[in-house]
């Protein structure tokens, strides 16, 4: 999938991902005491699930803002 693709401002452009691109690795906390836990999400499953999502989130909210007007 081509970036010009992806919309703005929602995480998933090369310059909002920065230098590194996608990352493979996030923490979330868990429990009273928040220990953080890694959660592993290889590259070439999560980036075209993260991209799509992107794509129907913008789409829902444009149809939302039209629908407002």
């Amino acid at each position: 999938m081509d970036s010009d693709d992806l919309p703005l401002g929602y995480g998933v452009t090369l310059a909002e991902l920065g230098g590194d691109g996608f990352d493979e690795q996030e923490d979330i906390n868990i429990g009273l005491q928040k220990k953080a836990v890694p959660i592993y999400l290889p590259r070439r499953i999560w980036k075209p699930r993260t991209e799509i999502w992107a794509q129907g989130l913008f789409a829902m909210n444009s149809i939302l803002a039209l629908a407002q007007s």
